[in-house]
């Protein structure tokens, strides 16, 4: 006879690795040591706290065992969340950044000890999360449910060695809300990128002093004009930097927060016709002023002051430009007092975003055109205000509001300083007038002249999308939001569509459902996971969520509906469409 099989019990497991150790201990064997053992004193106070019990140490390593995977997965949040605190009081190149994978499985217990193929899985899951992630099995994600607040990546079924049947891997996603219900300013678990990165927060003013938040504005956007041309450059959009207006923040805090090394900071004081600018760059590694400087001016002067402060970040980020482009940065900007006054006022209306608004908007911009006819702003935004017109049906007819934006983004992009806005709004004319090649090419020629706009690239996304390319939009629309982490709710809808597409199926349910948790009422969102739903066979959930968009939109047709689908490959939308009809949603 056979030797009887140990015994095994059910457990959840957390396995957790540094990264990169043997490279910091390389550097500095005993400082990194130091950080390993605060470290790991902190996950070992998370595991008890969670009703956990460490199993082992090896070397940088920790596993844990939980009864409960709720509590597992619990812990490893916990985990990330004090260690990426305790991070931000050490110097960069002290910082030791784990990895966790987390598996449910069964173990053998010995010795204190626990063994099998459920640790093993658990460390593989963890060599395949980024430093300051988390990945998890597919039996844990079913067991948690919809239990904690997290959405997940699926990274396909993973092969890994000695384990002989593949494992459905997720990365998790956090998704916490604060008490306002917005999404937060960026994602924890940002890494530097592979150039020089910059963020520009919000100008301070006196408070309550409308005017000089015209000027503040108006001079921060002036010079996120001018770098977001600069393809050396890294540069965070003004959809997340906006949200730390009268935020009392550090600029080290700030730039964790959103992935990047350097802060433009200033502050603006108004006094009669004259203006006090105070302006400093930090690198938020060495928590170091690079340079600061204070300009003082008469507003009726020419105003260059923008452009000074745009070459002394670049010279300051010693970005390498390439030949020709340093004439693209110093571009024409609004030197008339007044039409740069329209210009901010029609700004501040534009970004309200309603229909009202935008005719508030469309008027001031149609003033600047008048004022300075030479300068592609004010054509390139009232060409922006017809495009919102047509795109969310505030007009009577779409295609006259079509035509207007149409006919204002050519003639910015016929001027000289024409800086790749009117391109995209005219790209997005072309694709819903079916001239797809037309609108690629803009599209593309947008991005090259604007390579940091996350609006650029989200927008090539979505040309992309429709034109039967998914996997390049995927790549664009996150690197979209790489550049914005708080981003508008259609980034969303372009990934979770283009994911579907791709025949990712499981991240466009995840990427749609996380749309819907920002808006649950998106019909966009919903279609998208209806689709995702039908075509992995789940189709009771399809017809469920059919169900949920008719009581929504009660008068949704299929034929309507399409009709608004400028997709190049015919196919694509009669497959979509008949995948709809099977879920339940009227023709």
């Amino acid at each position: 006879m056979g030797s009887k099989p140990l015994p095994r019990k059910l457990a959840a497991i957390l396995y957790a690795d540094v990264a990169g150790y043997s490279r910091l201990m390389g550097r500095d064997e005993d400082q990194t040591h130091r950080t390993l053992c605060d470290h790991l004193d902190l996950i070992a106070q998370s595991v008890k706290a969670h009703h956990g019990e460490v199993k082992h140490y090896a070397g940088d390593a920790v596993l844990a065992k939980f009864d409960a995977v709720l509590d597992a997965l619990s812990c490893a949040t916990d985990i990330q969340e004090r260690l990426r605190n305790s991070n931000t009081n050490l110097p960069a190149d002290q910082r030791l950044e784990f990895r966790v994978g987390v598996n449910l499985g069964d173990v053998i217990e010995d010795r204190g000890d626990i063994y099998g193929e459920g640790v093993n899985v658990a460390a593989r899951l963890e060599s395949l999360a980024d430093p300051g992630d988390m990945c998890i099995s597919e039996s844990v994600k079913v067991a948690i449910g919809n239990k904690l607040p997290c959405q997940y990546e699926f990274l396909g079924e993973q092969q890994f060695k000695n384990i002989a049947d593949p494992i459905r891997a997720y990365r998790v996603l956090l998704t916490p809300a604060d008490s306002s219900g917005e999404t937060p300013p960026a994602k924890p678990t940002l890494t530097l990128p592979d150039r020089p990165s910059i963020a520009i927060l919000p100008f301070k003013t006196v408070s309550g002093d409308l005017e000089q938040e015209y000027l503040a504005d108006g001079l921060r956007i002036d010079i996120t004009s001018a770098l977001v041309k600069i393809s050396g450059l890294f540069l965070l959009g003004l959809a997340t930097t906006k949200t730390y207006r009268n935020k009392e923040v550090s600029a080290e805090q700030a730039a964790a927060e959103m992935g990047v090394r350097h802060i433009l900071e200033g502050n603006v004081q108004k006094s009669g016709n004259r203006v006090r600018i105070t302006v400093s760059l930090i690198d938020s590694t060495s928590n170091r002023v690079v340079w600061t400087e204070r300009y003082d001016r008469v507003l009726d002067d020419s105003f260059s002051v923008q452009d000074e402060i745009t070459e002394k970040v670049v010279t300051a980020l010693d970005v390498k430009l390439a030949s020709g482009e340093q004439a693209k940065v110093w571009r024409k900007t609004l030197r008339n007092p007044k039409a740069r006054e329209y210009f901010y006022r029609g700004l501040h209306e534009f970004m309200k975003g309603g229909k009202e608004a935008m005719t508030t908007a469309r008027q001031m911009f149609e003033v600047v055109t008048r004022i300075d006819p030479n300068n592609a702003l004010g054509p390139t935004y009232v060409a922006f205000t017809h495009w919102w017109d047509a795109f969310k049906g505030w007009t009577e007819s779409t295609a006259q509001s079509l035509g207007l934006a149409g006919e204002w983004a050519e003639r910015a992009i016929a001027m000289e300083d024409a800086d790749g806005q009117a391109h995209v709004v005219m790209g997005h004319v072309h694709l819903l007038n079916r001239k797809y090649d037309e609108a690629l090419r803009l599209g593309e020629q947008g991005v090259v002249l604007r390579p940091n706009c996350t609006n650029a690239n989200a927008f090539l996304a979505n040309i992309l999308y429709y034109c039967g390319r998914p996997s390049d939009a995927v790549e664009r629309v996150k690197r979209a939001i790489r550049y914005t982490p708080v981003y508008p709710l259609w980034f969303v809808n372009i990934l979770a569509a283009s994911y579907k597409e791709d025949g990712q199926l499981d991240n466009a349910a995840a990427a749609a459902r996380e749309a819907l948790r920002l808006s649950p009422d998106d019909l966009d969102a919903r279609l998208v996971l209806i689709d995702a739903y039908q075509s992995a066979d789940r189709n009771a959930r399809a017809h469920e969520v059919a169900q949920e968009g008719l009581a929504i939109c009660p008068d949704f047709s299929l034929a309507q509906w399409s009709s608004t689908q400028p997709y190049r490959e015919s196919r694509t939308l009669k497959r979509i469409v008949e995948s709809l009809r099977k879920a339940g949603l009227p023709a």
